[in-house]
């Protein structure tokens, strides 16, 4: 019936009754969440989108409930813009490239400034394409002062070039530079006249010089500081240092290498001998209040923990500190700390 929702119990006695080598019980109590979660049910019965995807309607109704976007925006003298509902894909992903988004809503405030303005340059535009947008798309005249700006950071803009280039030749001969730029045999290094009397390219400085003279050249090669290098570098394989000599007897370890080391064992220990067993599901509140309290005891205790396929397992952990939805806590499998994602634990039981 397309009406109602069953309950979670109800739904896996059916599915068990008429596939039992295929039921998995906590499968499908995940599906039944994310279903409510992606809209398809809420509040004991299917929603409409939930109808539709049942009956196989290729249009949901989804557009239908989101209010129409629009193609226009309102820019204000203080700089910034008011988009009056949601930009078209084409107007967000433009105005969203030259202004930062300031609060987000029914309607949305940008914020023109020297950084966005820069940044719509630095992804292809120029100051007049971006001013000849703006006038096209605003219900409202632009400002003299954005303008300004448009203009200050487009002139600014560019003057400065950075690259990067693997080797140079430099020589106050300018005419053997140039004999070298347009020497066909050099034509695979692809030089780049940077000055009258420098070329870079992006090969290494090794091949460089043996290309060069295998065109008849004699280079020289020098370090950072323009001093000649009279021969290569030898490069030799670093040899491993030698462990330290024992020239006396060897110490007894320390207190707190022996209290390391109990513990690891007893660690071992206790999660080898730990037997799987069902852990009861808790509720998010529950499941909360629970990892509190042991933390602040320093108990372990056992987890339900659902990966990304809706399998769960059963881990033995001792909870160290919660932050932004993620429990920080050492594995007894594996003695090592790691990271459990809150929603994503089905429940809490005492360590047995």
């Amino acid at each position: 019936n397309l009406e109602l929702d069953p309950e979670i119990k109800t739904l896996q006695e059916i599915i068990a009754w008429q596939m039992p080598q295929r039921f998995n019980a906590e499968y499908i109590e995940w599906t039944l969440r994310e279903a409510e979660w992606l809209g398809l049910t809420g509040q004991g019965a299917l929603s409409q989108f939930g109808q539709a995807f049942l009956s196989g309607s290729e249009d949901l109704g989804v557009e239908l409930a989101l209010p129409k976007p629009v193609d226009h925006i309102l820019i204000q003298a203080d700089n910034s813009a008011i988009a009056p509902g949601p930009l078209t894909v084409e107007l967000a992903n433009m105005i969203g490239t030259i202004a930062d988004i300031e609060s987000r809503g029914g309607a949305s405030v940008y914020r023109f400034s020297e950084s966005s303005i820069r940044r719509g340059l630095d992804h292809g535009q120029t100051g007049e394409q971006i001013k000849d947008f703006l006038k096209k798309t605003s219900k409202t005249p632009v400002p003299q002062p954005l303008e300004y700006l448009i203009n200050d950071v487009a002139k600014r803009h560019g003057r400065l070039r950075v690259g990067s280039a693997q080797s140079y030749v430099r020589c106050e001969d300018e005419g053997l530079v140039t004999q070298i730029l347009h020497d066909k045999k050099l034509e695979s290094l692809r030089f780049r006249k940077l000055a009258p009397q420098v070329l870079v390219c992006d090969v290494e400085p090794g091949d460089l010089i043996a290309t060069l003279r295998e065109a008849s050249y004699l280079p020289a090669a020098e370090n950072a500081s323009g001093i000649l290098i009279s021969a290569p570098a030898i490069r030799r394989a670093k040899s491993r240092p030698r462990p330290p000599r024992v020239l006396s007897e060897s110490q007894a370890p320390s207190e707190i290498i022996i209290k390391a080391a109990v513990r690891t064992l007893r660690t071992g220990e206790k999660a080898s001998s730990h037997k799987p067993r069902e852990v009861p599901r808790t509720t998010a509140n529950e499941t909360l209040d629970l990892l509190h309290q042991y933390i602040e005891e320093q108990a372990s205790l056992t987890i339900g923990y659902a990966d990304t396929n809706g399998g769960v397992s059963n881990r033995l952990i001792d909870p160290i500190s919660i932050s932004l939805g993620t429990l920080i806590a050492r594995d007894h499998a594996t003695g090592e700390m790691q990271s459990f994602r809150i929603p994503r634990i089905t429940g809490v039981s005492p360590a047995k």
